[in-house]
């Protein structure tokens, strides 16, 4: 062999070894680097995918984890046109001309769909969507029973979906809840639009905005066997929005809002834990629908109103406090407060309640004898003192910017007699009437409240606690067990004995609101007050209850706070540690 060909061999030989070398570099490329993309990319092109909007919101719960929102289940309607069989195995006459399988298919589909739906939007609907040949989600949702007729069908390219509704009938705290605006998927994530929805709605919220319905067909478009609808998220898993944990108790939040359904009450309740300041209820009446917002969506339990005779626990407060008075202290009432010959306050009692000391005038709610001390103190300090017991306090951690109460109360005695009695100048939301007997119920100490305790991941493990804001005293020890005193003394002997609870005991304040309305007969319109806290040994719940136009406070409001506490008390009712 000469020297020629062995150097043909060599390159031949080379030549070789490089397209080996390359193909194998090649080969190696596509398995060890874009193996895993060129995998997707294969299972993509055989894979349907209807994207749909994020439905996994997080839920809103009590403080030991139940559901606020009674949400229930039901089905959406998911269509995969080139899963249908064109002839959907529909037989028809010689004589009749083949119909297309659109038309045969719609009619089908609708025949299997409840009665409301059939109608001539979802006909022009299913026609425009089908001639696109994507997948798409039906506008409407089935119940469990409505679903029967169409899952016996089998119907291939027709797909039932679990979908969750997020309000059931008997969801409670609607209106602290909120609600969202609701979507049919496909189209938008559900967004808060009030309430702990609306301030907590990027907790709430998934971080992933879109799902995906997908299923897996073959070369030939046909579905693989044993391959049904899956969902899952853009990186390949669902990802759930966070849990917003509330201080509310479920228990007591359905008492409260039952018994308020039960009398029919236009109005609010607040239930506060004496020892921690959490908020246990909050309810507010009339009503409204989560799902469509009808109703009365304005939220009583934090409007301001005027207290009434109620605002009389802060007068007594400050005027004990600063020694502008003493608990034995006599007076007379002769039925009305006079400023000078022109001017003058009524009491409430027509004909005065004549002599009766102090502690006796907060029992009966004296108008004279607490204008008389409210002019003692002067409407500087009475404002202070308001303001240091919590009145134009906010919630923590829902409104934590927005007061709940304004006390300005000017420097005219008129004006000063008048705030004293819960009018002019002073409005207060039924949630800080309650703070009030719960700083006097737990000794003077003032805890601001609270109604959002945690943030959970959907596995119910705490990413976020929320801790109580720091508590203070606001008033000596002697100068609470006097208000103590004296607010039991109003239900044993004075206007609130219909609030008093049997076996457990209790305390409190009556109060009568004029609101400026007069009702058809000409009568004036007062709203009812009753504020206070159970057991009267040792506090545990304190509430306050306004009924809008239910007059004088030792009626109708003290009748809801009795019911209130002794049905959370009752035997076998809600356990409590005493």
């Amino acid at each position: 062999m000469n020297t020629l060909q062995e150097r043909r061999i060599f390159f031949i030989c080379c030549l070789f070894f490089c397209i080996f070398f390359a193909l194998g570099g090649r080969l190696a490329y596509l398995q060890l680097f874009k193996g895993r993309q060129l995998a997707a990319a294969a299972v993509a092109e055989h894979t349907l995918r209807l994207p749909v909007a994020n439905f996994f919101r997080g839920d809103i719960q009590d403080c030991r984890g139940n559901s606020l929102l009674d949400g229930k289940r039901v089905y959406g309607v998911a269509v995969f046109p080139s899963l249908i069989p064109c002839s959907f195995g529909v037989e028809v006459s010689s004589s009749v001309k083949q119909p297309r399988w659109e038309g045969v298919f719609i009619e089908g589909l609708i025949n299997n769909l409840p009665q409301r739906c059939r109608h001539q939007k979802l006909r022009a609907f299913l026609q425009a969507s089908l001639s696109k040949r994507i997948p798409f989600m039906l506008p409407l949702t089935l119940n469990e029973q409505e679903t029967k007729s169409l899952a016996d069908m089998e119907m291939s390219g027709v797909y039932l979906v679990p979908l969750p509704v997020r309000y059931g009938d008997t969801s409670l705290a609607r209106h602290l809840v909120g609600y969202v605006r609701g979507v049919v998927p496909g189209g938008e994530m559900q967004q808060g639009v009030k309430g702990i929805e609306a301030a907590y709605d990027a907790v709430l919220a998934p971080s992933e905005r879109k799902l995906e319905l997908l299923t897996v067909i073959d070369r030939q478009g046909e579905l693989l066997k044993g391959r049904g609808l899956r969902l899952r998220g853009p990186q390949g898993m669902v990802v759930k929005g966070k849990n917003v944990i509330l201080t509310l108790d479920s228990d007591i939040q359905r008492t409260v809002e039952e018994i308020m359904d039960k009398y029919g009450a236009r109005g609010a309740v607040a239930v506060i834990d004496v020892a921690t300041g959490e908020v246990r209820a909050l309810a507010s009446r009339p009503l409204y629908n989560q799902n469509n917002g009808a109703g009365d969506q304005f939220d009583r339990s934090l409007a301001l109103y005027h207290p009434g005779s109620v605002f009389k626990i802060v007068v007594a407060a400050a005027a004990l406090a600063e020694g502008k008075v003493r608990p034995n202290e006599h007076f007379f009432c002769s039925g009305k407060y006079s400023f000078n010959d022109k001017e003058g306050i009524a009491c409430w009692k027509k004909g005065g309640h004549g002599n009766l000391t102090f502690r006796e005038a907060f029992a009966h709610s004296c108008n004279s004898v607490f204008v008389d001390v409210a002019l003692r103190l002067g409407g500087r300090l009475l404002e202070r003192y308001a303001r240091l017991l919590g009145m134009e306090g906010c919630l923590d951690g829902y409104l934590p910017r927005q007061q709940l109460g304004v006390v300005r109360i000017g420097s005219y005695p008129g004006q000063v007699g008048n705030a004293a009695l819960g009018q002019d100048g002073v409005l207060i939301s039924p949630l800080n009437a309650a703070v009030l007997a719960a700083t006097v119920a737990r000794g003077g100490i003032y805890i601001p409240p609270r109604v959002v305790k945690a943030i959970t991941d959907a596995d119910g493990k705490t990413d976020k606690l929320y801790l109580s804001a720091p508590s203070r005293r606001v008033l000596s020890p002697k100068v609470a067990r006097e208000l103590q005193k004296m607010m039991e003394l109003t239900v044993t002997r004075g206007t609130g004995k219909r609030a008093e609870v049997e076996g457990i005991g209790s305390a409190g304040k009556t109060g009568s609101a004029e609101t400026g309305i007069h009702n058809a007969k000409g009568d004036p319109v007062a709203d009812s007050w009753f504020v206070g806290y159970a057991p009267s040994a040792h506090p545990q719940l304190a509430v306050a209850v306004v009924v809008e136009g239910g007059g004088a406070g030792g009626g109708l409001a003290a009748d809801m706070f009795r019911e209130i506490l002794k049905s959370i008390y009752r035997p076998g009712g809600l356990e409590r540690d005493n």
